[in-house]
């Protein structure tokens, strides 16, 4: 239970530092998990968490398209009609709006998604989305590293 609650602690800690760093008011993260469904599994704050559970329980919204896809996928309202927005997720996240969805790859495979978002709606910036990207692929090797960390010796 304490390195699950370690692992989560992390991730947070870095998805914050993420949304700092590319100007977002936060950032979230789903992973795949071993049935091929798109996981909840951590958020910068509250909003995000709850951003990525909403997806999670209905089936739809950014993170799922990007999933599908296999590319970025850029929101600049969520409450826009489809196919540029998500009202359904919009309905049930109000303090999000805008929302940035990159695809996480480790080895050529899909694992996940990071998820930028922002309080207002905004047109992402080809620069901002790049950005998104290269924290996506920084996002992985932090996984990467956590994955491949051994316990101390004489802890399970």
């Amino acid at each position: 239970m304490t390195q699950v609650l370690e692992f989560s602690r992390l991730v947070d800690r870095t998805l914050s530092a993420l949304a700092e760093v590319l100007g977002s008011d936060g950032a979230a993260l789903m992973l795949i998990d071993d049935h091929d469904r798109l996981r909840a599994v951590g958020g910068s704050d509250d909003q995000g968490r709850r951003l990525e559970l909403i997806q999670e329980q209905i089936g739809a919204g950014p993170a799922i398209e990007t999933l599908t896809r296999g590319a970025d996928v850029a929101v600049d309202d969520l409450r826009a009609a489809r196919p540029f927005g998500f009202p359904g997720v919009a309905a049930r996240v109000s303090d999000v709006r805008a929302v940035l969805s990159v695809p996480l790859r480790a080895e050529e495979r899909l694992i996940g998604t990071l998820n930028f978002y922002d309080r207002t709606s905004h047109e992402w910036q080809p620069a901002k989305v790049r950005t998104g990207e290269r924290l996506g692929e920084l996002m992985v090797m932090v996984l990467q590293t956590m994955a491949h960390r051994t316990p101390p010796p004489g802890k399970p």
